[in-house]
């Protein structure tokens, strides 16, 4: 058994039949890898779908009650018997093609390397439950576009037949990103530039999304796993982790395609949005706690450069990923001072003071 391709999934039936469609019609035969769907939680009939696949090297493990992605991932990880584990969730559509990139990829780099998936997007999914049948999700949906969907739902639908026989049909309607924003797609293009021309860089650890990437299972057990306790971005946390401490490299893989079965997100709701905002704050004070390296911090800056922040001044903003490469690698201490500052006034803290070091530097 060389892969062991793990999805926790929460009530996304509709989606994950498709997921396991796909990954029922690899171009990597089944003998090689096995699937481990753990279900956590689910209310809805991702049993019964799990269950109606034809799948010899399918196995699903359940949770009750819903105890989070991270736990679930660790779970599936411990039953895991491939020498590589793949991270997918639940609506994350492989091409026909991943696992067989994946496997050439681990074999040609070897047992230390971390790999980043390449991420697409459908964005004319967002509204429907259903992608096969089309129907379409209620509550958030105004009438006038209800009746939008309604009538072209047979034009944005998304088959079994078209997975297994028209994967080029589903890839024209996908955008580059993880999410159909501009933000997102220049986050990736940034891991890919910045690991393209540092492979060694420090910061490296910001191109794994356990959304579509890989690590070894070795190496993720002598980690320890996911942290179960961080409130987001765990697959920077783990990176992090696997990089400064194991010794592992970070190896962008293009050819590692997914596809996001998008689904509605709140996103347009200020309130909610701040939510999202706070749990990537909080997410960021809990890595520099743990690890202790208040450079983490300059995430604040970076993320500045994506989604515009009124309280980081244009002087601070880190403009990408290369730039944060270089500032989290040497800094100088009047340059340190000076971003402390921004850290410290960022409503998003309550931090007490910082400690300033003479020079911060990373070999």
């Amino acid at each position: 058994m060389e892969l062991s391709v793990i999805i926790p999934t929460h009530n996304q039936a509709e989606r994950l039949r498709l997921v396991l469609c796909s990954l029922r019609r690899q171009t990597l035969a089944a003998r090689h890898f096995e699937v481990l769907v753990v279900d956590d939680g689910s209310t809805d009939d991702t049993a019964a779908v799990a269950a109606a696949m034809e799948m010899a090297n399918l196995r699903v493990l359940s949770l009750w009650p819903n105890q989070g992605r991270n736990r679930a991932r660790n779970r599936g990880a411990a039953e895991a018997r491939g020498e590589l584990l793949v991270f997918l969730d639940g609506d994350a559509l492989p091409a026909p093609d991943l696992l067989q990139c994946y496997l050439e990829a681990s074999r040609r780099h070897g047992p230390r390397a971390v790999f980043c998936g390449f991420q697409r997007c459908l964005p004319d999914l967002e509204y429907l439950q259903d992608p096969q049948t089309g129907a379409v999700v209620g509550d958030e949906v105004p009438s006038v576009l209800y009746d939008y969907l309604s009538v072209q739902s047979e034009a944005l639908r998304i088959t079994e037949e078209m997975v297994a026989a028209g994967f080029a049909a589903i890839h024209a309607r996908s955008c580059e990103g993880g999410y159909p924003f501009p933000e997102s797609k220049r986050r990736q293009d940034q891991v890919f530039t910045l690991l393209a021309r540092q492979p060694e860089s420090a910061v490296g650890w910001l191109g794994f999304i356990p959304h579509n990437g890989a690590v070894p299972r070795a190496l993720f057990a002598a980690s320890g796993g996911f942290d179960e306790q961080i409130p987001f971005s765990e697959g920077w946390e783990l990176a992090y982790r696997l990089q400064h401490g194991y010794g592992a490299h970070i190896q962008p893989l293009a050819g590692a395609v997914s596809y996001h079965l998008y689904h509605y997100h709140p996103f347009e709701d200020p309130q909610e949005a701040g939510k999202e905002a706070q749990r990537r704050y909080d997410a960021i004070e809990y890595m520099v706690a743990k690890h202790g390296d208040e450079r983490i911090r300059l995430l604040y800056c970076w993320f500045a450069s994506l989604w515009p922040d009124p309280f980081v001044p244009a002087e601070a903003v880190v403009e990408d990923l290369q730039h944060f490469d270089r500032l989290y690698r040497q800094l100088s201490a009047s340059q340190w001072q000076e971003y402390q500052i921004v850290f410290q006034y960022h409503p998003a803290q309550l931090l007490s003071q910082l400690p300033t070091e003479e020079v911060i530097h990373v070999n």
